[in-house]
């Protein structure tokens, strides 16, 4: 008898796991409660799966993260003999099933298991041709068909890549956008001495933005934001349409400092401040909300100690607005004067024209450091043509014996 799944449990799986359809989620979660309600137990692994995060079900659902809940259906899933729950939940960290194994009955090995699983796939279950990938992929299939680890070699590890790829290009070609991003990876990263097929992982990216899932729509305007910046807002735009945050700060980008559209700050701000809210490269939406906040524009007055809060709060991770920050610190800017901390700031990254200016001035002036006019003078001739370099130099005269502070 061909096993496959209750078609409840199969139309909730190609929902959410599937088609990746967010407006229709919650119904199908509620699907699988159902079932799970009636002792289904391949329902029981997939409304866990609901619960345990963004290794096991797309945040952009919404599901309530829950990993002891989720773990109870795991059991569930195992106590109702589900092979697929058997499977899939050797994959989760921290499961530790009731009975201190995977394998219950009617299965008396995880070889029997593989065996089910994988007639699944045959049979066209297309999650669980999914799940035989992702073994393969990871080398579970060691532990299911009982390998002996001292005696895999190279060579049987890229076949088991390649039967990977081959069965996650199955799934892409069924509609299974998930299956993407382990494909992409065998195809790019050069592990195990796989061959790199850059174009071709190009390519699925750009089927993944096809298919409307909001990473590769995003990763594929990443790829035209220099060439064709109109091109990369309109995948920036649906990718958020699609619900990836990540895009919030590539489309401030564009309209920023340096982006390729004419300049618009209130609409790089609200990206950045959409991207904060929303929790993705806070980072990058710091320091550029507190370099919109430092420079100003037509639209935007500068304001000192908003700069300098955005810039403290990114500083956690990274130096990137060291040149801003210590430009604040020399002029007391938002933030009292403090020139030991501006040179600090300064030459954390020397070969930016601010940080090299504040030390020019730091040294020349003799800010909190022994006056050296002579080395000022290095810094400033990195950038001669900068304003504030003419005009500092406008102070100082160079005589027989060196330079001199005009006073």
């Amino acid at each position: 008898m061909i096993k496959l799944f209750d078609k409840r449990v199969s139309d909730a799986v190609h929902t959410i796991w599937v088609k990746q359809d967010f407006e229709n989620g919650d119904i199908a979660k509620k699907i699988l409660e159902k079932a799970a309600a009636e002792g289904d137990g391949d329902a029981c692994y997939f409304l866990g799966r609901c619960y345990l995060g963004e290794c096991f079900v797309n945040p952009a659902f919404g599901f309530l993260e829950d990993d002891q809940l989720g773990f109870e259906y795991f059991n569930k899933s195992l106590e109702y003999g589900s092979a697929v729950g058997m499977f899939g939940s050797m994959r989760a960290v921290g499961f530790e099933p009731t009975r201190g194994t995977y394998v219950y009955p009617p299965y008396v090995s995880l070889r029997e298991i593989w065996a089910v699983v994988n007639e699944m796939a045959e049979n066209g279950e297309l999650f669980c041709q999914y799940m035989i990938a992702t073994a393969y992929y990871f080398g579970d299939v060691i532990k299911f068909l009982e390998y002996d680890p001292e005696k895999i070699g190279l060579t049987q590890i890229q076949c088991w890549k390649n039967l990977a790829a081959s069965l996650y290009e199955k799934c892409v070609e069924q509609g299974m956008g998930m299956a993407i991003w382990n494909l992409i990876n065998i195809l790019t990263s050069g592990d195990y001495g796989m061959p790199k097929q850059e174009e071709r992982a190009r390519l699925f990216r750009h089927l993944g933005a096809d298919m409307h899932i909001g990473i590769y729509e995003l990763e594929t305007g990443i790829e035209y934001r220099d060439s064709e910046p109109e091109k990369a807002k309109d995948f920036y735009e649906r990718a958020i349409l699609h619900r990836e945050p990540g895009a919030y700060y590539y489309l401030g980008e564009l309209y920023s400092f340096r982006g390729k559209l004419p300049r618009d700050l209130n609409r790089a701000k609200e990206c950045y401040e959409m991207g904060l809210k929303q929790g993705a490269n806070i980072i990058g939406c710091l320091n550029c909300l507190g370099e919109i906040y430092f420079y100003g524009g037509p639209q935007i007055a500068p304001d000192y100690e908003k700069a300098v809060q955005y810039f403290l709060m990114a500083k956690k991770e990274n130096d990137w607005a060291c040149d801003m920050l210590g430009t604040c610190y020399l002029k007391g800017l938002g933030i009292p004067i403090d020139y030991v901390a501006a040179k600090k700031e300064f030459e954390l990254y020397t070969k930016k024209a601010l940080s090299a200016i504040g030390l020019g001035e730091i040294y020349a002036y003799g800010l909190g450091v022994p006056q050296d006019i002579k080395k000022g003078m290095e810094y400033w001739n990195r950038f001669p043509e900068h304003p504030r370099v003419i005009e500092n130099k406008r102070n100082f005269k160079k005589t027989l014996f060196g330079w001199k502070q005009r006073t």
